[in-house]
């Protein structure tokens, strides 16, 4: 019985550690959304995007924590990445919103349906912010038939996958 509660004490200590160590955390700014390349900020892209990184499954080997930052233009976000500390930043740029009609109905009927297809091409591009490095970049499409704004909801989604997946496998930033 003596022998018996020196390991049990050994065993919960060691639980008791490992238990509060902590998950390594990084930091993901996020930068405002150029719409055609301009320096005007869309803030409901930059928050429809940090929205859809907080809902990533989460990783138990890694936590991305994302922080909104007002400038658009990658310079500029790269700049404000730096003051606020972040290990990486994300810069969208909505390059592409058009729609077209087609009608839905048959010749013969009375009254045709005018239904509209939204279509939208946003760019990304996440870079380490320590060196300045590119880790990840590319154009995601999309179309919706119920606006501009789920067509480009659904390309903020598909960045919001690529960037985490590129964090995840670059792994934590040595401080």
């Amino acid at each position: 019985m003596r022998l018996l509660a020196p390991r049990v004490v050994c065993v919960l200590l060691i639980f008791s550690i490992s238990g509060f160590a902590q998950t390594p955390s990084v930091k993901l700014c996020v930068a405002g959304m150029q719409v055609n390349g301009g320096v005007r900020s869309d803030t409901a892209g930059q928050d429809a995007l940090i929205k859809f990184l907080n809902k990533e499954k989460g990783d138990k080997a890694l936590s991305i924590e994302s922080l909104p930052i007002p400038p658009s233009v990658p310079a500029d976000a790269l700049t404000a990445a730096k003051q606020k500390e972040c290990d990486y930043v994300v810069t969208t740029n909505q390059t592409e919103s058009t729609s077209q009609s087609s009608y839905w109905g048959t010749a013969a009927s009375t009254s045709p349906v005018n239904m509209q297809t939204f279509f939208v091409t946003t760019a990304y591009k996440l870079t380490k912010v320590s060196d300045g490095a590119e880790m990840s970049s590319g154009s995601m499409k999309a179309s919706d038939k119920g606006g501009e704004q789920s067509a480009l909801s659904i390309t903020l989604k598909k960045i919001a996958d690529k960037v985490t997946q590129t964090i995840r496998k670059a792994g934590p930033i040595a401080k």
